[in-house]
């Protein structure tokens, strides 16, 4: 059964190449090269930092839900979260269970850890969905009014699963399945599975109304932060891009990323959100498939540290537990 898992997610991702080098060589790969080279290290790292400032707010909204946890251990749990999230997203949810993790090593109970990032996930959630349907605005228009129908359709489909799935969060009989659910992860990944509680802590969590909606509300505004990184991103390239439209043109991509979410890491998928919602918008596919890149190009250099210092954490752990204590004779 594993296998076959692994097996179906190589073809995915493969498939999701192969849909990238397809856009790639329809668009032109001298334009797409040219981008990156006018954005230059100098845009690029502006990119990440403002990534940074979305992470920052998205920590704020994890804060909000967990009281035992800082600021700072929930802004180093969701930089590893996020890292994992979208370059080891091979496994569904792989990216919550290591934020989950870190909060656990820094110190915060493992049922406490696990509880939060499951409501601060669910949150998350219903704040791209939200953030979605606001970015549909733009697109009305712009398109015909059978073509709108379509569109509406198609935010449906793709919103209907996050607001049914915030929803399931707050039912005792699926907590109790998603706590098997991510004890099994922690055992394909080497960690300990221990009995979270997570139905009581979830529960205990969402009575606290004012931080539910205080999350909510930070989650929403780094989703908008994003949409901000893509605007900037074009000035720099000096391509005439609104607000609006990149509002449109990154919220609804990572509503397509969403949908498909057993597509490791949306390979292909965002690319052709970008290539086929920037056709409406006006923008061509060279430029729309580069803004996808320059986004891709952001996490890997956001990525790789993140997996590094999760690495690192997990390193110290098992150090920790084989390191046997000497006594003098």
């Amino acid at each position: 059964m594993l296998a076959t898992t692994r097996l179906s997610l190589a073809l995915c991702a493969a498939l999701g190449v192969g849909v990238i080098a397809v856009l790639a060589a329809y668009a032109g790969l001298g334009t797409v090269f040219r981008a990156f080279d006018d954005l230059g290290w100098t845009g690029l790292v502006g990119i990440c930092m403002l990534q940074l400032g979305a992470m920052a707010l998205c920590a704020a909204a994890w804060k909000s839900v967990a009281d035992e946890a800082s600021f700072l251990f929930c802004l180093t749990a969701r930089f590893i979260r996020t890292g994992v999230s979208n370059l080891a997203g091979v496994i569904p949810t792989v990216g919550e269970v290591a934020g989950a993790r870190t909060l656990s090593l820094l110190g915060i109970g493992a049922g406490v850890a696990a509880a939060s990032t499951v409501v601060d996930a669910a949150i998350e959630a219903l704040a791209q969905a939200i953030y979605t349907i606001i970015g549909l605005i733009p697109l009305v228009f712009l398109v015909r009014p059978d073509e709108l129908t379509r569109w509406l359709m198609v935010i449906a489909v793709a919103t209907g699963p996050i607001f049914a799935a915030f929803m399931v969060t707050r039912h005792p009989g699926a907590l109790r399945l998603a706590e098997r659910l991510i004890a099994r992860i922690a055992r394909v990944l080497g960690f300990p599975a221990t009995n979270f509680d997570l139905s009581r802590n979830v529960l205990e969590i969402y009575r606290r109304r004012r931080h539910v909606w205080l999350a909510l509300l930070l989650h929403l505004a780094g989703w908008f932060m994003s949409a901000v990184q893509l605007w900037v991103a074009a000035w720099l390239l000096k391509w005439p891009l609104s607000p609006g439209d990149a509002l449109a043109l990154q919220s609804l991509a990572y509503a397509a990323r969403g949908a498909f979410f057993f597509v490791p890491v949306g390979l292909g998928v965002q690319e052709g959100t970008f290539v086929l919602v920037g056709a409406v918008l006006g923008v061509d596919a060279a430029s729309a498939l580069a803004f996808s890149l320059i986004l891709r190009a952001r996490d890997i250099l956001l990525g790789l540290p993140a997996i590094l210092v999760w690495y690192g954490f997990e390193g110290r752990q098992r150090w920790l537990l084989v390191r046997v204590p000497t006594r003098k004779p």
